[in-house]
């Protein structure tokens, strides 16, 4: 009998340990688009996403197409600012011909809110 007590209590903790007793992960989702500026895509640039309620956010540098893909980031409503690519060591800065509130991630105007799954978000300036 003290033998099949000692089975059932190993299993339950392989069955325990196996589904995982931690906190789940939260839900996740991914986000792609363009960034549009006077009709045409903006080549160069940072897409940054900031959600202020969790601290989360992302960062994802513009396509030659003015296309960005963030593959992962948590669910939820995002504020969003373009800014200037960070320039190569020791290169210059290339500076964003956009209008300056875009690249402020409070006075942009700009949103995005992830669900679980694929998102697409484009944005004109």
């Amino acid at each position: 009998m003290h033998i099949f007590r000692s089975l059932i209590a190993c299993l339950l903790v392989c069955l325990i340990w196996g589904t995982g007793c931690g906190l789940a992960e939260p839900p996740r989702g991914a986000v792609s688009g363009a960034v549009i500026y006077n009709g045409q895509p903006l080549t160069s640039g940072v897409v940054t996403l900031v959600n202020e309620t969790t601290g989360v956010g992302a960062s994802v540098e513009l396509d030659s197409s003015g296309g960005y893909y963030i593959q992962s980031i948590r669910t939820g409503q995002y504020k969003v600012a373009i800014y200037n690519t960070p320039p190569p060591p020791g290169g210059k800065p290339v500076m964003l011909d956009i209008p300056g509130k875009y690249q402020d991630i409070q006075t942009s105007g700009l949103s995005v809110t992830v669900e679980e799954g694929d998102n697409t978000a484009d944005f004109k300036l």
